[in-house]
């Protein structure tokens, strides 16, 4: 799914650096860049876009004004260099806050997130022709100076190495940086589950539970002391004591 974008800020050096992102980014669109916020919500009303990238401290209409005004709102991501308007900016439903300056790679994390909640209340009904699925499920992770494409329905498995995590895919691995705490911001929970404190397995993917170990395809992952309670209970299995 294609999303369609724009970028609000008064800086010209953020627009630069969102806009580039959004080069990079094969998922987004990027229909038009403002620093005028009354001219963006001109545009806004007469345009349809999914996703606004939006400022927060801007002269005459800030983005917390600008967004009260806009009567259907798109998905927002906040980009502000202040930490103040966080709570706020999730009482508005706002998909991500992030504070300059901004990575890459916290950059794809937000707009993974955007990808996922409007596949989840707007589902596309793609051609049959086409060779995505309607229920695909997208990630794009960054690694090293490459950008990838990735299907949930791919991914088998994933292992922390330090400050990495790798994807183990039916055909290939892919390592982004990425910690535990952040990877469950790109993948869903109700799809893959942490059973050691290095491993993260797909639960569609999973052939054989053991009491110290799991099997994906010829892969065998261990299970932690402290996940393996929570493991079995969850397969159903009896030996996790």
């Amino acid at each position: 799914m294609i999303l369609n974008c724009v970028i609000i800020d008064d800086e010209p050096a953020a627009i630069e650096v969102l806009a580039a992102f959004t080069d990079r980014t094969p998922n987004l669109s990027l229909l038009n860049t403002f620093r005028d916020p009354l001219q963006a919500l001109s545009f806004l009303r007469e345009t349809k876009v999914d996703l606004i990238f939006l400022d927060i401290n801007m002269p005459e209409l800030n983005g917390m004004e600008l967004l009260k005004v806009l009567i259907h709102p798109p998905l927002v991501i906040f980009t502000t260099a202040y930490t103040e308007y966080a709570i706020e900016s999730y009482e508005k439903n706002a998909v991500d806050y992030l504070l300059k300056p901004i990575t890459l790679e916290r950059f794809l994390i937000a707009v993974n997130k955007a990808q996922s909640r409007l596949s989840n209340t707007n589902p596309e009904v793609i051609d049959s022709s086409q060779t995505s699925s309607a229920n695909e499920e997208i990630i794009y992770l960054k690694s090293g100076p490459k950008t990838h494409r990735i299907v949930l329905n791919d991914v088998r498995y994933l292992e922390k190495d330090g400050h990495y995590i790798s994807f183990y895919l039916s055909d290939k691995k892919v390592v982004a940086r990425l910690s535990m705490k952040d990877v469950f911001e790109v993948i869903p929970k109700t799809k893959f589950m942490q059973i050691h404190k290095s491993y993260i397995v797909s639960i569609n993917h999973v052939k054989i539970i053991e009491r110290h170990q799991i099997k994906i395809g010829d892969s065998y992952i261990p299970i932690g002391k402290t996940h393996r309670k929570a493991v079995h209970e969850f397969f159903k299995s009896d030996f996790y004591n």
